[in-house]
């Protein structure tokens, strides 16, 4: 496999720069900056995703294009018979889907986005970016822990009262070397922990250092889904046309 890294070597003159080790961060500022690593201002990515339960492993590649946090579409490109070909768009608010099978175009409502996707641990929020930790969430840094070997900040985002989202808590590891998350966990409006997703295999992405590999593991014991990025371009041109309703029924990237 070859693996594919695009990106500008320059970061954006407005991005904050991640602090020292000496430095009180300014947590706002580090959350748009992390925010901005991951995500970029557009990219094109293919993925595979592992799916493990107790009964089954299952895997599907994809391909995603996104631009901005107001437009994604992810295409299966391989997967079962009932998968391949099926695809989730997002425009602004709204959240459709292709199922190639039935040859139809389905909106989904709102209330979905914390659905699962495909059947597997991430839900239909986390591949289109439903919810912003930069605007949607107050944080703070609690304290510094250690983590695998690394130095990481502890920070706590709760929900702001007029924002619509999955999570009633993330509490968040954020490296403090590369300003990248090593984990996330996500807690339910009862306070208690639903999932924890980590971030590992970083890598040089142009200016920035990017994780490789997602991993998501439920409360359910014998579960756990992973992404791993097989190419990823960020901050690339990405015509408007990709995230047109007309674009669902392609049959062609």
């Amino acid at each position: 496999m070859t693996l594919v890294l695009t990106a500008a070597d320059t970061p954006p003159a407005d991005l904050a720069v991640c602090p020292s080790r000496e430095e009180q961060p300014d947590v706002a500022k580090l959350m748009q900056r992390t925010e901005r690593v991951l995500e970029g201002r557009s990219s094109i990515a293919v993925m595979t995703m592992s799916i493990k339960t107790k009964s089954y492993e299952r895997s599907v590649k994809m391909k995603l294009w996104s631009k901005g946090r107001d437009y994604a579409l992810i295409r299966v490109l391989e997967g079962g018979p009932r998968e391949t070909g099926m695809m989730t768009l997002k425009r602004e608010k709204q959240l459709w889907t292709y199922l190639p099978q039935a040859g139809r175009v389905m909106k989904l409502p709102s209330g979905m986005m914390g659905d699962s996707w495909m059947g597997s641990d991430f839900t239909n929020e986390d591949l289109v970016r439903g919810s912003s930790i930069a605007t949607d969430f107050t944080s703070k840094i609690d304290k510094t822990v250690a983590h695998e070997g690394r130095q990481a900040w502890f920070v706590t985002l709760l929900p702001k009262p007029t924002a619509k989202v999955v999570w009633a808590k993330i509490e968040m590891l954020l490296d403090r070397e590369t300003c990248v998350p090593l984990e996330q966990r996500f807690f339910d409006e009862d306070g208690a922990i639903v999932r924890r997703m980590s971030f590992s295999d970083i890598k040089k992405v142009g200016w920035r250092a990017f994780p490789m590999r997602l991993s998501v593991i439920p409360l359910e014991s014998g579960r756990q889904t992973s992404i791993t990025y097989e190419s990823i371009a960020l901050d690339v041109d990405v015509s408007d046309d990709t995230f047109s309703l007309r674009r669902l029924q392609q049959e062609r990237d």
